[in-house]
């Protein structure tokens, strides 16, 4: 056993000089991250399968919004005894959309295309750049 132990801690040094020797000898090419395709994510965070089919079908009305690939948003639920499921779409911090989710199955389509208008809307709101005029009293943090 010894032995074993003695060419094992033996054999690390050589393995280190022989991994320097070719990490000498290879061209340096630079590091480039992998391209994907994908510049947003679209996170589930949903439990209940009502959740997941609001979540389903709300990514269908998501993808045919043009340049919405661009923006990270996450689509969350929380599960309630006393008001039912909420569910709220999120940038960042800022909540784009609440709601409740009907019990019904087949009400929760209309509500994923409504929840998908609304928080591409509130979004593009959110992302335009104050200029200012509207009001003098009022500064760019406070809004």
């Amino acid at each position: 056993m010894r032995s074993k132990l003695n060419r094992w801690l033996l054999g690390l040094p050589l393995a280190a000089l022989v991994s320097l020797t070719v990490a000498q000898t290879l061209p340096a090419k630079p590091l480039k991250p992998p391209e994907t395709g994908a510049e947003g994510l679209l996170v589930n965070s949903t439990y209940s399968a009502n959740g997941h089919i609001f979540f389903l079908n709300f990514l269908d009305f998501w993808r045919e919004k043009s340049g919405s690939s661009k923006y990270s948003i996450e689509v969350a639920e929380r599960a309630s005894k006393r008001w039912g499921s909420q569910v709220w779409i999120s940038y960042g911090q800022k909540r784009l959309f609440f709601s409740a989710l009907p019990f019904k199955t087949d009400q929760i389509r209309p509500l994923s295309e409504h929840a998908a208008e609304a928080s591409f809307a509130a979004l593009i709101a959110l992302l335009l750049p104050f200029n200012g005029n509207s009001d003098p009293d009022i500064a760019e943090d406070e809004i």
